[in-house]
Order: C-alpha cells, then structure tokens, then sequence
C-alpha cells in the first residue's frame, strides 16, 4: 500500500437512493446540487452534482435555443393539437 493513501467514506446505498430521488424533484434539485457541490465531504457526490449541474445547463441551454429558433413552429403546433382536441369526440365507457 502506498504511504499516502486516503481513506474517503464510502456512500451508502441509501444515501444515493436518497439523491436519486431529490435529484427528480424539480426545482429542489438544482438547490440540492449547488449545496451538494459546496458542502459534500465526499469526492464522488461532489463530482455527481458538478456534472449534474453541468448537464442541466447544457439541457437548459438547448431548450432556450430550440425556442428561439423553432418557437413559431412549437406555437402552431400546440395550436393545431389544441383544435384538434377540441374537435374530437370523447370516449364514454
């Protein structure tokens, strides 16, 4: 064994159970991550929440990019699902 190693806690199964479901909780999850990546002891929760964030902010960015470009193109097509609900005849059991 080399002279410097460290001893890093494990994660329990429950501790990542647990952020797997606050990590699906939209809006409390972003708050979760940003704390996580400030006050986590543990390196690979850290690293979980640093490419959590990262990853939202690429999705978050591709999302106002497709409304910018194809905005008008989603407007007609919300519309166009709206009359044809509209229109429909409903299902009685």
């Amino acid at each position: 064994m080399s002279s410097h190693s460290k001893s890093v806690k494990k994660v329990s199964f429950f501790n990542w159970f647990i952020t797997l479901i606050v990590s699906a909780i939209p809006g409390v999850n972003l708050l979760f991550f940003i704390g996580t990546t400030m006050f986590a002891r543990n390196p690979s929760k850290r690293s979980y929440a640093v490419a959590a964030l990262v990853l939202t902010l690429i999705i978050l960015i591709a999302l106002c990019v497709g409304i910018i470009f194809f905005g008008d193109e989603i407007v007609r097509w919300a519309e166009k699902v709206l009359q044809e609900a509209e229109t429909a005849t409903p299902v009685i059991e």
